[in-house]
C-alpha cells in the first residue's frame, strides 16, 4: 500500500536552474543564456538549540518544517552533512519550475538517446527535445509581458501534447505488429479483448522509457544504498524483538526477500506519474516489490519512506497474505488455475476433484493468528465498536460476492469467456483471443493474486461451465450460481482470517475492524531507522538525516497548517488507513528514535512498543 504522505497529491517541489545544461552532452540546444545557479539555505538543527542542549523532539521538527517553508528558504534547503550534503528541494525553481517536472524534463534531455527507437523517432520528427529545452530555458514569470505568459502556455501545451501523441503513435504501429490491421479499428468498433492487449503494451512501452530515463541516475542509485543499508537495519532489528525465533526467522526471511524496482520497471505495476513527477512510494503486497516515485527521490531524502515501505513486508496484510497463499486451499486453486487458465490441457477430472474436497480446502484456513497481537491491536487506528459474529460474517460474505457477481454480469464477463467469437459493431464476428480463459481479462495476472480475489471466482465459473452438460442457458446460470456460493465460502473464512484487522471497506466502516497496516510501518519503519541512524556517529549529523528525511511531513501553508486544531478534529471523521497531521508527526518518535537523535518527548500520544529485550527497551 502507498505511503500517502499528508499533503498528497498535490505537491510541487522545484529546483534551480543550475540542472538544466550539468554538460554539453546534456541534450540541451538552446542558445538561450542559462541563469546563474540559486544559492541554496545551507541547514543544520543546531539552528534550533544550542548545542549543549537536549532539544524537545517534536519542536525540533516543527521548527524544521517553519524554517523550510519560511518566505526566505521557500522549500529549497541544503542539509549539512560530513559525508555528502543533501539537498531538500520543495521550493521553485527562479522561473517558477516546479522540481520533479523539471529534474524529470532534464533527465529526458540528458537520456533521449537511451529511448526505445521507435518512440525516439516520433519525438524527433516533433523536434520535441529542441522545444524543451527551450521550455526550460524560459523567462520568470514575474518578467513575462501578457504575450510571453500566453507563449509559455502554448509551448506546455505543445511539450505534453507532443510526448503523449509519440506514446500513442508507438503503441499503434506496435499493435498493427501484432494484429496486422489494428490501425483501420476505430474505438467503437475495437473489442475488449483487443483493448486489453493494447494497455498492456502501452505499459510495456511506458517501461521501457521509465527505465531509460531513470537507470543509472544519480538519486536512484542513493535509494538503492539507502535500501540494502536499511535491510541490514531490519535484521539487527529483529534480532533485538522479544520473540520467538520462528517469528525472527520469518521476519529476517521476509526482509531479505522483498525487492527494490525501479518506478515503472516493472510493466505489471508500470505508473507513468510514478516514474515522472509523483511524490510517492508503494508497496505492493501480493508482488513484493517496493518502488519509490521519481518525485520523491529527486525532491528529498528518502530513509523514512523506504524504512515505511520495508515494514509493510512484516505486517499483518503480508502476514495473512502468506497465510492464506501457502494454505491448502491456496496450493488447490494454483493448480486449478494451470488448469483452467491453458483451455487446451483442461480436464474436469480436476475440476471434480477441487469441488471434492473444497471443503477441506476451506478448513486449512482455520487457526490463523496475528504475530504480535497485541502491537497489532494497539496500532489500530480506531478502536473497533463491534464484536464479529459468524451471522455478521456470512451477511458481509453475501454482500461482498453480491456486488461482485453484480459487477461482472454487468460487464458480460461471463458470457465473454463462454463465447469462441464476439460479435461486432460492423456486423461482423472476430475470434475472441481469450476463449474460456479467465486469466487473459487481467492487464498482468501472475498468479499472485489472493484466494478470495475476483479471478478465483471466475475459475471457478469457467471450469463449471466447461464441465456442464446442460444447454448454454442452464450451464451458464448454474455456473454463475455455483461460483457465486464458493466465493461466498471463501469469503467467509477469509473475512474470519481477517477479522478486526480486517482492510475491507465494509468491516471497517461497520465498526468490525480497523487496519494497522500503515500505523505498523510507522512505528516499525521508527525502530528500523533508528538502527540505521545509530551507524553515524556525529550526534547532530544523525539529527539532519532524521530531519531531510522527515520533509515530507512538514506541510506547506495551508488551511490545515493555520488551524492545525480544529483540522486534526476534522480528520477523526476520515477513514483512512493513515494518521495525519500532528498525530503522525508523533508516530515517528519512537523510544529509540527519541534516544538515536536524543531529543525529549514533548507531547502526549499513545505509543506503541515493538517488543524488544528488555536490557534495549528501557529508553
Amino acid at each position: 500500500m502507498k505511503i500517502q504522505k499528508f499533503f498528497f497529491p498535490g505537491r510541487m517541489f522545484l529546483l534551480g536552474l543550475s540542472l538544466i545544461c550539468l554538460s554539453a552532452g546534456s541534450g540541451c540546444t538552446s542558445k538561450d543564456a542559462v541563469e546563474a545557479p540559486p544559492v541554496y539555505r545551507t541547514f543544520s538543527s543546531d539552528l534550533f538549540h544550542s548545542t549543549d542542549q537536549q532539544p524537545q523532539c517534536k519542536n525540533l521538527l516543527d521548527s524544521y518544517c517553519n524554517y523550510l517553508y519560511s518566505p526566505e528558504v521557500a522549500g529549497n534547503l541544503e542539509i549539512r552533512r560530513s559525508e555528502r550534503p543533501t539537498k531538500v528541494l520543495q521550493g521553485e525553481t527562479q522561473n517558477q519550475f516546479s522540481q520533479v517536472f523539471f529534474t524529470y524534463a532534464q533527465a529526458k534531455l540528458k537520456n533521449q538517446q537511451l529511448f526505445p527507437r521507435d518512440f525516439h523517432r516520433v519525438l524527433k520528427r516533433h523536434n520535441y527535445f529542441t522545444k524543451l529545452s527551450d521550455f526550460l530555458n524560459r523567462k520568470p514569470i514575474q518578467s513575462m509581458t501578457v504575450s510571453d505568459r500566453l507563449e509559455i502556455e502554448q509551448m506546455d501545451y505543445e511539450i505534453g501534447m507532443i510526448w503523449s501523441a509519440a506514446i500513442n503513435e508507438t503503441v499503434i504501429l506496435r499493435m498493427n505488429k501484432k494484429s496486422p490491421g489494428f490501425f483501420k479499428i476505430s474505438k467503437r468498433l475495437k473489442p475488449l479483448e483487443l483493448s486489453l492487449e493494447e494497455t498492456r503494451t502501452r505499459r510495456e512501452l511506458i517501461s521501457e522509457i521509465s527505465t531509460a530515463i531513470w537507470k543509472g541516475n544519480e538519486n536512484w542509485q542513493g535509494v538503492e544504498l539507502t535500501f540494502a543499508r536499511l535491510r541490514q537495519s531490519y535484521l539487527r532489528l529483529i534480532e533485538k524483538m522479544e520473540a520467538s525465533e520462528s517469528l525472527k526467522a520469518s521476519w529476517k526471511s521476509r526482509i531479505n526477500d522483498v525487492k527494490l524496482v525501479l518506478p515503472g520497471s516493472m510493466p505489471a505495476i508500470s505508473n507513468d506519474e510514478c516514474s515522472s513527477t509523483t511524490v510517492n512510494a508503494y508497496y505492493y503486497t501480493y508482488l513484493n516489490v517496493i518502488t519509490v516515485c521519481a518525485g520523491d527521490f529527486n525532491s528529498e531524502d528518502i530513509l523514512q519512506t523506504l524504512a515505511h515501505e520495508m515494514g509493510h513486508a512484516l505486517d499483518n496484510d503480508r502476514s495473512q497474505y502468506i497465510f492464506k497463499s501457502h494454505s491448502q486451499l491456496g496450493a488447490a486453486l494454483k493448480a486449478l488455475r494451470e488448469n483452467v487458465c491453458n483451455p487446451e490441457a483442461f480436464a474436469c477430472e480436476q475440476w471434480d476433484q477441487f469441488k471434492g474436497q473444497f471443503s477441506d480446502y476451506l478448513a486449512s484456513l482455520d487457526g490463523y493468528s496475528p504475530d504480535l497481537p497485541e502491537f497489532q491491536k494497539c496500532l489500530k487506528r480506531r478502536p473497533t465498536t463491534k464484536n464479529l459474529a459468524d451471522e455478521d460474517i456470512r451477511r458481509l460474505a453475501s454482500s461482498l460476492t453480491v456486488d461482485r457477481i453484480s459487477a461482472l454480469a454487468s460487464s458480460d464477463r461471463f458470457l465473454r469467456i463462454t463465447k469462441a467469437e464476439i460479435p461486432m459493431p460492423n456486423g461482423k464476428k472476430q475470434k475472441n483471443p481469450n476463449y474460456l480463459d479467465p486469466c487473459t481479462y487481467y492487464l498482468w495476472s501472475q498468479g499472485e493474486e489472493p484466494v478470495e480475489d475476483e479471478i478465483t471466482t471466475l475459475m471457478l465459473f469457467t471450469a463449471a461451465y466447461r464441465c456442464s452438460p446442460k444447454s448454454p442457458q442452464e450451464k451458464l446460470r448454474e455456473s454463475i450460481e455455483l461460483a457465486k456460493q464458493m466465493t461466498i465460502q471463501i469469503l467467509e473464512k477469509t473475512l474470519k482470517v481477517e477479522g478486526e484487522f480486517s482492510s475491507w471497506d465494509k468491516m471497517e466502516s461497520e465498526g468490525y475492524s480497523s487496519p494497522p497496516g500503515e500505523r505498523f510501518a510507522d512505528v516499525v519503519g521508527s525502530y528500523a531507522m533508528s538502527e540505521y541512524l545509530q551507524q553515524i556517529p556525529h550526534m547532530w549529523e544523525r539529527r539532519n538525516k532524521f530531519l531531510a528525511g522527515a520533509s515530507w511531513l512538514c506541510q506547506k501553508p495551508s488551511l490545515s497548517s493555520h488551524y492545525p486544531l480544529e483540522s486534526s478534529i476534522e480528520k477523526e471523521f476520515v477513514f483512512e488507513a493513515h494518521t495525519e497531521g500532528d498525530q503522525r508527526r508523533k508516530e515517528i518518535f519512537s523510544n529509540p528514535i527519541r534516544e538515536t537523535i536524543s531529543c525529549e518527548k514533548d507531547f502526549e500520544f499513545k505509543e506503541c512498543l515493538l517488543p524488544l529485550k528488555s536490557e534495549i527497551n528501557n529508553y
